[in-house]
C-alpha cells in the first residue's frame, strides 16, 4: 500500500513541486512517530485516570471516562476545538422496583435513582479541574459530589496529585449489575483528601491523607490515610487487572461513620436517662478500627469475572458497632460472571453474583445475596436493564429474623 500511494502522489504533482521518495517517506514515518507518540500519551492518560476513578462508584465513573473519551477524541479531532477544554458528561437513571421484604407488606415504587452530571476542564498541559453533581430520590438531595483539581503530564512524569472532594481509592466496587455490591456498602468513602499516586505501564498506586468526619477523641485534624496499588494488563481480547487497598480508619467510610456516630450518640442518651453518670463519655470514637480490601477481575473474550474482599482489621467496641452483644469485625465479599452477547444487533451483558457479609448486621445488610441480572442497549448510550436479588437475612440467634427476602428492579439509564 505504502508505494502504490507514494506513486500516486508523485503522478498527480508537476515537477517543480514533486518530492522525492526519500523526502516524502522520511515525512510519512515522522508523521508516523508522531501518531504512536500521540497514542501512547492516550494510554497513559487512561491509565492515570483509571488510577484516580479506584474507590468511586460506578456512576461516577460512567460519567468520568465519558468526559475522558471527549477530550482524548478533541485531541484528535481538532485540537483547536472549544470542548478540547471544558467537558460535560451525566448519567440519568430511572428505576422501577418490587421488594418482598424480610418483614412486613411488599412494596414498590418508581424513583428517579441518579442524576450526575460531571464537568471537566483542562486548563493546560499540567492541570485538569473537575467538579460533579448528583442527585438522588428519597436519598440525596443535589448536591456536590466529587470536585478535585488534578496536577499530571504523563509525557513529563508518571506522578500525578489530586486534591479536593473525591472518593478516595479504597476498593474497587466493579459490577455488571444494577444494585451496587455489598463491599461498597461498606468501604465506600467520600473525603476532602489530598492524593499523590502514579500510574507507569501497568501499575499504578497511591497514598492519601484527609480529615475524617469521625473526631476520635475529639481531635480536629487530618490523621486519616490510606494507600493502594493496582496492577491492569490488556491484550487482544485479554484482559486482567488485580489491586489492594488499606485505610487506617474504615469508621470513615460513609456508611460507618454515620451509624457509629448515632450509636454512640444513642448509648449516651440511653445513659442519661437511665441517671449514669456520663461526665467521662464521648460520643466521639476512642479508637480507629483499620480496613483492608483484595480485587480481582478478568475478561477472555466475551466473559467476564469480579472478585472482591472487603474488611476491618479488628473488632469495633461494641457501644461504635456491635455484633452479639460484642464488638463488631464487619466483612464482605462479591463473586460475579458476566457474558456479552449481541440481542438483534444490540449490546448486551448478563451476569450473576454471589454476595455475602460478616459481623454487618448492624449496617442493616443481608448475610447473603443471590443476583441475576441482564442488561441491553436499546439505543446509542441508552440501556435496558433488569436484576433479580435473593437475599438471606442473619440467624435468629445471631439477631436478625432468618428469613429471605426478593428484591425486582427494571432501570432506564441514559449517559451522555
Amino acid at each position: 500500500m505504502l508505494p502504490a500511494a507514494i506513486a500516486l502522489a508523485l503522478a498527480s504533482q508537476t515537477p517543480a513541486q514533486a518530492e522525492s521518495v526519500e523526502t516524502r517517506l522520511e515525512r510519512l514515518e515522522a508523521q508516523n512517530r508522531s501518531l504512536a507518540a500521540q497514542v501512547k500519551r492516550q494510554e497513559a492518560e487512561i491509565a492515570e485516570h483509571r488510577a484516580q476513578l479506584k474507590g468511586s462508584p460506578e456512576r461516577l465513573k460512567a460519567v468520568e471516562e465519558g468526559m475522558e473519551e471527549d477530550r482524548l477524541a478533541a485531541s484528535l479531532d481538532d485540537p483547536s476545538a472549544w470542548f478540547r477544554n471544558i467537558e460535560i458528561s451525566g448519567l440519568i437513571e430511572v428505576e422501577g422496583s418490587y421488594l418482598s421484604p424480610f418483614e412486613g407488606d411488599t412494596e414498590s415504587d418508581l424513583i428517579l435513582a441518579t442524576v450526575e452530571l460531571g464537568i471537566s476542564s483542562q486548563i493546560n498541559d499540567w492541570v485538569l479541574a473537575g467538579i460533579s453533581f448528583l442527585y438522588e430520590e428519597d436519598d440525596t438531595d443535589l448536591e456536590v459530589d466529587t470536585g478535585y483539581i488534578t496536577i499530571a503530564n504523563p509525557d513529563v512524569t508518571p506522578l500525578f496529585l489530586t486534591a479536593g472532594q473525591i472518593y478516595v481509592p479504597f476498593g474497587a466496587y466493579e459490577t455488571n449489575l444494577v444494585s451496587d455490591p455489598l463491599t461498597l456498602e461498606i468501604g465506600e468513602t467520600r473525603e476532602t483528601a489530598l492524593q499523590i499516586g502514579f500510574a507507569q505501564g501497568d501499575f499504578s498506586g497511591s497514598v492519601y491523607a484527609f480529615n475524617g468526619d469521625n473526631k476520635v477523641k475529639g481531635k480536629n485534624r487530618i490523621d486519616s490515610w490510606g494507600a493502594n496499588l493496582g496492577y491492569a494488563h490488556e491484550e487482544d481480547d485479554r484482559a486482567w487487572a488485580f489491586g489492594v487497598g488499606y485505610i487506617n480508619d474504615l469508621g470513615d467510610s460513609d456508611s460507618l461513620q454515620d451509624l457509629i456516630n448515632e450509636n454512640r450518640v444513642a448509648a449516651e442518651e440511653d445513659a442519661i436517662a437511665a441517671g449514669i453518670d456520663t461526665s467521662g463519655y464521648s460520643v466521639d470514637p476512642t479508637d480507629r478500627t483499620a480496613g483492608w480490601t483484595v480485587n480481582a477481575a478478568a475478561s477472555f473474550g466475551p466473559f467476564n469475572l469480579i472478585g472482591e474482599y472487603l474488611s476491618a482489621t479488628d473488632d469495633y467496641d461494641p457501644v461504635s458497632l456491635s455484633y452479639k452483644d460484642s464488638g463488631a469485625k464487619p466483612s464482605a465479599w462479591n463473586i460475579e460472571a458476566g457474558y456479552s452477547f449481541s440481542v438483534m444487533g444490540r449490546e448486551s451483558v448478563a451476569a450473576v453474583a454471589y454476595q455475602g457479609t460478616d459481623e454487618a448486621l448492624g449496617l442493616e445488610l443481608p448475610k447473603e445475596r443471590w443476583m441475576l441480572g441482564w442488561s441491553v442497549e436499546v439505543y446509542e448510550r441508552t440501556a435496558l436493564s433488569l436484576e433479580w436479588a435473593h437475599d438471606r437475612d442473619y440467624s435468629g440467634k445471631d439477631g436478625g429474623t432468618g428469613k429471605s427476602a426478593d428484591t425486582i428492579i427494571a432501570q432506564l439509564a441514559v449517559e451522555f
